[in-house]
């Protein structure tokens, strides 16, 4: 066939292209051989643009005659016809969801559900003929060029379009970076390609419905959108010039940290710093040198000599040992301050709010908690032991911060075996009451672990 090629494809593997000929027939050969494996033929008119699935199972193409029709890559029979309100002038598809956008001769973009082989979204409000579409990297939007020089992005979950702005030179060609991070255009009489920064990927940007058809404000009383220059190599032409109306939000939104009660919620620690005081013992361990280095000993400059006619050197103890001590003074320095954490436990203990516990044992990192932990007393009739029992199965109960409350027991347990095991029968019910708990904890986990598997 001797047809101008108006189409071109490659599969998703990469292993064929597809050429879509102005005669309406459709090309697939060989990348590598460059030899033809299939046709597909059903057009009456030009192919204006030819797509194919994720999986190599469908191939989709737009053609002059009005028509969207859906292949069968591997036998080339045809399974769906689609005709069309406008006359299709461009193609795009994401494979990830199986959704077609087509630019129309009508100025209108219509959004294709591959699967349902029905149009779920109409676009309209440009001026004059599309030139390219692109969608975002997470499909959420569409992103469009015209000849009326505006560049228009469209949001598919609400159907409204949420932001445009015109430049100086007729946009030809858009597309986005795969991290979406960054919108790439080319644009007429000019052999450069222009980025655009995604601002609401660096920023809390609030974006609103527009009406295409009301000169780009929602009450109409804006004459068109605004007028952005072209960026350059060293970047915009003034940073500090804000050509785009911001909209900023009213008041930042926080997600609550458990949205109902009755929800077992993880904290938001970094998931290295529990498991990092699990396993301390065995990092320092490992860290831990095979043999200590040994310092040398070193003889001093001047050697004491005795008393004596001949000449010999005294290797007895120094002065220092020679100095009387006092039979009634100990060496050892009798040290009775209780660590931060032992005075909130008192503290809760008396009060019986256990909330502060948790908090600032979250403020510290593992080494602190660990020593922290280690640091508790155990005279008093075992009160602050009693207080962390209870303060975690408190924590247990608020069904918050379900994984720093299982890394602190561990620890505490590991730490106070013996101690527990000595006054079993005084903290038994205390005891009880934390495993009862954390019981029922670990089932509701569970049975949502075996769910989702």
């Amino acid at each position: 066939d001797s047809s101008i090629v108006r189409a071109v494809a490659i599969s998703a593997c990469g292993n064929f292209g597809f050429l879509g000929l102005a005669s309406g027939v459709i090309e697939m050969a060989n990348m590598q051989s460059g030899l033809s494996r299939r046709t597909f033929v059903g057009h009456t008119k030009a192919v204006t643009g030819v797509h194919t699935d994720a999986c190599n199972l469908r191939v989709y193409s737009t053609s002059l005659d009005g028509t969207l029709r859906i292949w069968d890559f591997t036998t080339g029979n045809q399974l769906h016809c689609i005709n069309m309100p406008s006359t299709p002038s461009h193609l795009i598809v994401y494979r990830e969801s199986s959704l077609l956008a087509c630019a129309c001769d009508d100025a209108c973009i219509r959004v294709i559900d591959a699967e349902s082989t029905r149009i779920v979204r109409t676009f309209s409000g440009h001026r004059n003929r599309i030139t390219d579409l692109a969608f975002s990297n997470d499909g959420r939007w569409i992103v469009s060029s015209s000849l009326d020089c505006t560049i228009r992005t469209w949001d598919l979950p609400t159907g409204y379009m949420v932001d445009w702005f015109r430049v100086e030179s007729v946009p030809v060609s858009v597309a986005f970076s795969p991290m979406g991070d960054f919108l790439a255009t080319a644009h007429m009489d000019s052999v450069g390609i222009f980025l655009w920064a995604n601002r609401t990927q660096f920023a809390d940007i609030s974006l609103r419905q527009i009406n295409p058809h009301s000169d780009g404000s929602t009450d109409g009383s804006v004459a068109g959108a605004a007028l952005v220059a072209m960026p350059t190599t060293a970047g915009l032409v003034d940073e500090n010039e804000e050509t785009v109306e911001d909209v900023e939000m009213d008041a930042v939104y926080l997600a609550p940290e458990q949205l109902t009660d009755n929800m077992v919620t993880l904290s938001s620690q970094p998931k290295s710093k529990w498991q990092t005081l699990m396993n301390l013992a065995t990092i320092k361990k490992r860290n831990m040198p095979e043999k200590p280095a040994q310092v040398p000993e070193l003889a001093p400059f001047f050697l004491p000599t005795t008393m004596s006619v001949e000449h010999q050197f005294d290797f007895g103890t120094s002065d220092a040992a020679n100095i009387p001590t006092d039979p009634t003074s100990s060496k050892l320095i009798s040290v009775s301050s209780e660590s931060q954490l032992a005075r909130i436990l008192y503290n809760a203990h008396t009060t019986r709010v256990y909330a502060p516990v948790f908090e600032y044992l979250k403020t510290l990192n593992p080494s602190a908690i660990d020593v922290e932990i280690r640091s508790l007393p155990v005279d008093d009739q075992l009160k602050a032991l009693k207080a962390f029992v209870c303060a975690t199965t408190c924590q247990l109960k608020s069904k918050r911060d379900f994984e720093l409350a299982q890394a602190y027991l561990h620890v505490f347990i590991a730490v106070f075996t013996d101690i527990i095991k000595a006054n079993a029968r005084e903290l038994e019910p205390l005891l009880a009451e934390l495993r009862n708990e954390l019981k029922t904890q670990w089932d509701t986990v569970d049975n949502l672990i075996r769910y989702s598997a």
